[in-house]
């Protein structure tokens, strides 16, 4: 249900706003620039709650409150695995529940965020996207999460990976809007080589990321030719791997660099003349190769490859001039690791 103001409009949510719009906004209610400025850290690092909380004079507290509102998340549930990450389930104001990872090490913390209730992408492997798309989440979900997170773990977020329920670049206008805030320097302040965005591959977007959303770019490939791939990730039908490849050289031609994600299947793509010829796709890509071996799920038409033949993998690429890295994959025990999470009404068990 929407929430209403005093003229029967629905209220802003402070959150959905970039910084520039938020100062804007206090100064069409009569505050300052500087106080614009005020509002947009308090509100977007999660300092306050509500309106009532902003840090300015009352008479412009009375003024915003009547137009906006500051939205927040629930945590229903936390868990924490054997090696240390942590997931959420996080309560939407509209009842649904989407999940979130957060990803400690020494030196840093990293949030995996979910950009859609669901996924309409429809990958063979991937739990999230098995019930279809539910609905994009807005900026202030996103944010909500990082929020969230942070206040329940009682640690900082360090680095971003968008890589939980949901396509990233089919909520693409509502990420770069939650990207904007993560960046701006009375937003999060973060840079954004701490932020990295997976796809599957959406060509268009792609092409649109150098310059209007400038992060990392994670692509899941998961096959070196179109065949398997269109088998595993239908996506792969409407955007064929040599288009994908131009995309991808496009948008590194300024040397950035791109991390490939390859998900290998016991006796699906982990062969030999699989690492070949996906050493052949790239040869003449800027790129990083992320192994990551199957997580299982209950339901799964798959299962991981063995250590072994990872090891002979990864050994090809490296043979072939390529950097490939073999990814642990974190929280496997609580169904919090890659292709494990999911969106749902009911409580998630796992």
């Amino acid at each position: 249900m929407s929430i209403l103001c005093e003229a029967g409009k629905p209220m802003l949510d402070f959150r959905d706003l970039t910084p520039p719009e938020i100062i804007d906004a206090v100064q069409a209610a009569g505050g300052t620039p500087h106080q614009g400025q005020r509002v947009a850290r308090a509100v977007l690092r999660g300092g306050v709650q509500s309106v009532e909380e902003l840090p300015v004079a009352g008479r412009l507290r009375q003024a915003l409150s009547g137009r906006f509102r500051i939205s927040s998340l629930g945590v229903e549930a936390h868990r924490l695995s054997k090696d240390g990450s942590g997931k959420f389930l996080y309560r939407l104001a509209d009842g649904e529940r989407v999940e979130g990872v957060l990803i400690p090490d020494r030196r840093r913390n990293t949030l995996c965020v979910s950009t859609q209730l669901g996924c309409r992408s429809g990958c063979a492997f991937c739990l999230s996207g098995s019930q279809g798309l539910i609905r994009n989440l807005l900026p202030a979900e996103m944010l909500g999460q990082i929020h969230a997170a942070s206040r329940v773990s009682g640690t900082e977020i360090h680095n971003l990976v968008l890589m939980g329920s949901g396509e990233p670049l089919d909520n693409f206008e509502n990420v770069k809007r939650f990207v904007q805030s993560a960046t701006h320097r009375f937003g999060l302040n973060l840079s954004p080589r701490k932020i990295t965005v997976s796809t599957s591959g959406i060509i268009p977007v792609i092409q649109r990321m150098p310059t209007e959303m400038p992060v990392s770019l994670a692509v899941s490939l998961n096959a070196p030719n179109d065949e398997l791939r269109s088998r595993l990730m239908p996506i792969n039908r409407k955007y064929p791997l040599q288009d994908l490849m131009n995309a991808l050289r496009y948008y590194g031609r300024n040397g950035r660099r791109v991390f490939i994600e390859y998900i290998l299947f016991l006796g699906v793509n982990d062969a030999p003349v699989h690492a070949s010829a996906l050493a052949d796709l790239l040869q003449d890509l800027t790129c990083v190769v992320n192994l990551i071996r199957f997580n299982r799920y209950p339901g799964a038409r798959f299962e991981p490859s063995s250590e072994d033949a990872v090891r002979v993998f990864q050994k090809i690429l490296l043979d072939r001039g390529l950097v490939s890295v073999v990814r642990d994959s974190r929280g496997a025990d609580i169904m919090a690791a890659c292709g494990q999470l999911r969106a749902a009404k009911d409580p998630v068990p796992g």
